[in-house]
C-alpha cells in the first residue's frame, strides 16, 4: 500500500483529482479484498468499494487524516447493508460481522489472520457446534439446509450457532 500523507488528504478536501486518484490507487485493492471477505462476491465487492470512494469524493470536505479507518468502516457498512438488504446471510452472521473490529484501526493484522484465528478457535468447540459453525460460515449454508443435512431442527442449528459465537467471542474478548 502506498503512503497517504496529510497533504494528499488536504488535496482531496480541496477537490484535487490527482490526490483522490492517489488515495484510490493506494487502497482500492485492499478494500476490495476486505469486501470479498465479507460478502464472497468479487464483482459486487468492487462495486461496493467504488460506491464508498464515490461517497468519499462527494463528502470530501469532511475527510480526515488518516483516511483508512474511515474507508474500512465505509466498506464494512456497505457490505453489511448489502447482505442485509438481499437476505444473503442470517442474523447470526450479521451479528458476528457487526462485532468484528476494524482491523486497521488497531494494528496491521490482516483480515486473513483474523479469519484463521476464528477458524482455529472453532476447532475447540464441541463437535456439533463446530460442525454447524463450519457449515454456516465456511460453506455458507442456510439454517434450514444445515438442519436437513444433520437431521436436526432449524432451532437447534440456531442454538448451536449462538453457542459457537458466544464461545468464540469469549476467547476473542469482543
Amino acid at each position: 500500500m502506498a503512503v497517504i500523507t496529510p497533504s494528499i488528504v488536504e488535496g482531496i478536501i480541496h477537490s484535487d483529482s490527482k490526490s483522490f486518484r492517489s488515495l484510490y490507487d493506494a487502497y482500492y485493492s485492499y478494500l476490495c479484498g476486505l469486501a470479498v471477505g465479507y460478502i464472497h462476491d468479487s464483482e459486487k465487492a468492487r462495486e461496493l468499494v467504488n460506491d464508498v470512494f464515490l461517497r468519499v469524493w462527494e463528502r470530501r470536505a469532511l475527510l480526515k487524516y488518516p483516511p483508512l479507518p474511515y474507508l474500512i468502516s465505509g466498506v464494512r457498512n456497505a457490505c453489511y447493508n448489502y447482505l442485509r438488504s438481499c437476505n444473503k446471510v442470517s442474523e447470526v452472521s450479521l451479528t458476528l460481522m457487526e462485532r468484528l473490529p476494524d482491523v486497521a484501526l488497531y494494528d496491521d493484522t490482516s483480515v486473513e489472520e483474523i479469519v484463521k484465528v476464528i477458524a482455529d478457535l472453532s476447532k475447540h468447540l464441541p463437535k456439533r457446534c463446530h460442525e454447524v459453525f463450519v457449515m454456516h460460515f465456511k460453506k455458507c449454508m442456510e439454517t434450514e439446509d444445515i438442519a436437513r443435512s444433520l437431521g436436526i431442527s432449524a432451532s437447534t442449528v440456531r442454538v448451536q450457532l449462538k453457542i459457537a459465537l458466544e464461545k468464540i467471542r469469549e476467547k476473542l474478548k469482543i
